[in-house]
């Protein structure tokens, strides 16, 4: 009996040691794929660092450029806007000048009060900005508020001096042709054209 149990320690030792040397194998092969496995998820980690930074760098970018844009667009809109007043500012001064010039013509006293007591709602403007009926609105104005006509005066065409409106002397239209009245008066003329004294015959 004591053989048997050397034999079977014998074989149970074998058995074991052989047991134990493919184990030993497969701790080895899990050991190397191990090693491998780390060494690839530290890859792939650096990977997915790197990654990350390069797509907050784009973001970054990105966020920058959307910022010029966004400044742009800004300035974009600051310069659309100055335009509007500037083309407001300009088509109210010219208006203005047309109104007075207008009322010149018409013979209205005071072309600034004209101008202000103008209803500048009914004026129509064409493609070029300019005042389309005004002399129809100003006749309108003059009906309605006949001072702004002041006196009708006769002017006498040889003697001047004898036309005046409300003590200022006024010029006709075919005064101002004369090229030797004009000369005379080139003065008097001018301050009448500033006043809208200057009128149609």
């Amino acid at each position: 009996m004591d053989e048997e149990k050397q034999t079977q320690t014998v074989t149970d030792g074998a058995t074991q040691e052989v047991a134990q040397r493919p184990e030993a194998q497969a701790a080895e092969e899990e050991r190397f794929d191990t090693e491998y496995v780390r060494k690839l998820r530290a890859e792939a980690a650096e990977y997915r660092k790197r990654l990350r930074e390069l797509e907050s760098k784009v973001k970054a970018d990105e966020e920058a450029k959307m910022t010029e844009q966004e400044r742009l667009q800004k300035r974009l809109a600051e310069l659309e806007r100055k335009e509007i007043e500037y083309q407001q500012s300009l088509q109210a001064r010219t208006l203005e000048y047309e109104v007075k010039l207008h009322a010149a013509r018409l013979g209205v006293v005071d072309p600034e009060a004209a101008y202000r007591l103008l209803d500048l709602k009914q004026i129509e403007f064409d493609e070029d900005g300019k005042p389309a009926n005004l002399e129809k609105v100003l006749k309108e104005l003059v009906a309605k508020k006949p001072y702004l006509a002041g006196q009708q005066s006769v002017i006498s065409p040889t003697n001047p001096a004898q036309g005046r409106v409300s003590g200022q002397q006024v010029f006709t239209r075919s005064q101002l042709r004369d090229p030797g009245f004009f000369a005379a008066n080139r003065d008097a003329i001018m301050q009448a054209m500033r006043e809208g004294r200057i009128l149609e015959d």
